[in-house]
């Protein structure tokens, strides 16, 4: 998978700008607030359908513009034209070959992976980043994941509500059962497919782990339900999906009172965490600063593997100024390694960071406010 060429207008910074992409590697350069990052969210935004900066979509159009637009042709097996149209007054406008779609048909058409500053905190960031770090590589494999997960988000808001609502009327308890059984239900779809993810990204992400660490670090990813954090630890798994909604409805029972007096939902994936051990040891609690860099490396190439496993594609890769994060042998390895299997778009405040060899056959682009040349 590649994509061919981009073209924005009033997007972020950016009142016009079209390009033709390289297959292989692509590097953008300029100085801070210039709008590398911008032109990589465009791109995300085309994979995902939102931002993973902006809180609103009418955040991404430029000021003084009523409205913002995004085209790219996406080469697969055969060529697609996505596009998005982002407007102060309408609702966002999603397009695949020039037709509307909805977000279930437009994710997964263009898969990417996003590689950020941020992304170095995933091992020692709130539980929130690395459930967010599952979901959005599954949602662009597996749509079926992405409307479950987001049915259970609406069934979470909805039984919020509700339980808000019985603080100040008991009588309201009675509608609890309905929704519990919804929660249930889909929360145990939720987790049982990122379990399922999961092991198929430690696999991979092992074996770049031992690669790196020249055979001395063995990494393992446990996905750890909320159930099995409130009983003792990430081995206490359920053995079947049965089992798996038995300790949903355990847990239910027990935290009821606690949830009425809360007034919000203390069960289900939305509490899950996802835990890195090199040689059995939490990274999170004891493992240096670099190991736990090899460990967020190891998942970043393992995603593209897992990507390629279930679409027989390779995703585009987006590294939004992070080489500069990383030591020399490690940007090595990402460069080399991303070079010759999946085209890449990196951005940085300068090209020192990259070996020269890949310069040399890299397409440069210098940015400076909002202009590409």
């Amino acid at each position: 998978m590649r994509l061919e060429s981009l073209a924005l207008k009033d997007f972020r910074n950016y009142e016009q700008v079209s390009l033709e992409l390289d297959p292989g590697l692509n590097i953008f350069v300029g100085d801070n607030a210039q709008g590398k990052t911008n032109l990589l969210e465009a791109v995300y935004v085309l994979a995902l359908s939102k931002s993973y900066r902006a809180a609103q979509d009418s955040d991404l159009i430029r000021h003084g513009a009523q409205r913002a637009l995004a085209a790219a042709q996406v080469r697969k097996l055969a060529a697609v034209e996505l596009g998005f149209v982002l407007s102060h007054t309408e609702k966002k406008r999603l397009l695949v070959n020039g037709k509307a779609a909805a977000a279930n048909r437009f994710v997964g058409t263009l898969l990417a992976v996003l590689f950020s500053p941020d992304s170095l905190q995933l091992v020692k960031g709130a539980p929130a980043d690395r459930r967010h770090f599952l979901d959005v590589q599954i949602c662009q494999i597996d749509p079926v994941y992405r409307k479950t997960l987001l049915e259970y988000q609406r069934v979470v808001r909805q039984r919020n509500s509700l339980l808000k609502a019985a603080q100040e009327s008991r009588a309201l308890l009675g509608q609890l059962p309905a929704w519990d059984r919804q929660l249930v239900r889909l929360g145990t779809q939720v987790i049982l497919r990122r379990l399922t993810v999961v092991e198929q990204l430690q696999k991979y992400a092992r074996e770049t782990q031992r690669e790196i660490s020249q055979e001395r670090e063995d990494l393992d990813l446990v996905y750890v339900p909320f159930f099995a954090l409130r009983d003792g630890g990430p081995h206490k798994l359920p053995a079947s999906e049965a089992e798996l909604s038995e300790a949903f409805e355990k847990a239910l029972r027990e935290l009821h009172a606690e949830e009425l007096r809360r007034g919000c939902t203390l069960v289900g994936p939305q509490r899950d965490d996802l835990v890195f051990l090199v040689n059995g040891r939490d990274l999170r609690k004891f493992g240096s600063q670099g190991q736990q860099r090899s460990a967020v490396l190891a998942c970043i190439l393992a995603e593209l593997e897992l990507m390629h496993a279930e679409t027989g594609e390779y995703p585009v890769v987006l590294l939004d100024d992070v080489l500069s994060e990383l030591d020399k042998n490690r940007r090595l390895q990402l460069l080399t390694l991303l070079n010759a299997k999946a085209q890449t778009i990196v951005t940085a405040t300068s090209l020192d960071s990259f070996p020269q060899e890949l310069v040399e056959r890299a397409a440069v682009y210098r940015i400076r406010q909002g202009r590409i040349a």
